[in-house]
């Protein structure tokens, strides 16, 4: 009895102190609750033995208020490693944390979250804008370049559901599997065709007349990644989330970037 008592209080202190690592750490943190709880019993055993070496008359006041402390430092030391290694072996959770489009729409833009009416069909002018388009590329550019991030495209900036009606009039035929693949070759020819591994695409029906929503999950890309734009000269320029906007990197201000993201 007294081993399962263990057992469920060392589950639960590691559950508790890797999300509070989760927090810590800035930028996204995609790992499934069993790693996170996993981190906070590597970091319990990493920050108790630094607190036991660095204290080892402590009173019992002292003593548990500095292993709290050694803990919770042990576990966002582990959880800065885990994510260097994952980041350098390319291995990521697409699925984790996803949550559905409509609660993402509710929360509203941020650093991982960003929200277009369309991505080729300008309202103002009526006809189709390769501008538009570019913007699409560059915002998933920045998220594959940053933290990653979802890329909602029927959504305006108020957050108001507005679907792919729009759109899908440059369709030959107006269904949604002609637009992945319009979709798909663009970011392709855009971005690369190794960087669209990081790259998902779905749809959801959203809100009460179900308008459809193009759903672009982008994962951080293990290595940089640049732009150029479709049929002009090929720049390579380089793109970062920054907060809830998507901004172009000079010369040496990419270089720094990549050595610091990417190290």
């Amino acid at each position: 009895m007294q081993a399962s008592l263990l057992i469920i209080g060392i589950l639960v202190a590691g559950f508790v102190f890797g999300n509070l690592a989760r927090l810590i750490v800035p930028g996204s943190q995609r790992l499934t609750w069993s790693e996170t709880t996993l981190v906070g019993i590597a970091g319990a055993a990493v920050g108790g033995v630094g607190v036991n070496l660095a204290t080892p008359g402590s009173g019992p006041t002292e003593f548990q208020w500095g292993t709290m402390l050694g803990v919770l430092g042990g576990s966002i030391l582990v959880l800065v490693v885990v994510n260097l290694v994952m980041n350098r072996l390319g291995i990521r959770h697409p699925q984790t944390d996803r949550l559905p489009a409509g609660q993402l729409i509710v929360a509203g833009e941020s650093q991982s979250v960003e929200f277009k009416r369309t991505a080729r069909w300008n309202v103002h002018t009526g006809g189709r804008d390769p501008k538009l388009e570019l913007v699409i590329a560059k915002t998933v550019a920045g998220f594959l370049n940053a933290d990653g991030g979802t890329l909602l495209i029927g959504v305006n900036d108020d957050g108001d559901t507005v679907g792919l009606d729009d759109d899908l009039r440059l369709m030959k035929q107006p269904d949604l599997d002609r637009y992945e693949l319009w979709l798909g070759d663009h970011l392709e020819r855009c971005v690369g065709k190794p960087a669209l591994r990081s790259v998902a695409v779905s749809f959801e029906a959203v809100g009460r007349q179900g308008h459809q929503v193009c759903r672009i999950d982008v994962e951080a890309s293990p290595e940089p990644v640049f732009l150029d734009e479709p049929g002009g000269n090929r720049e390579a320029d380089m793109y970062v989330r920054m907060g809830n906007s998507t901004r172009k990197l000079l010369t040496d201000e990419a270089f720094d970037y990549s050595r610091q993201h990417w190290g």
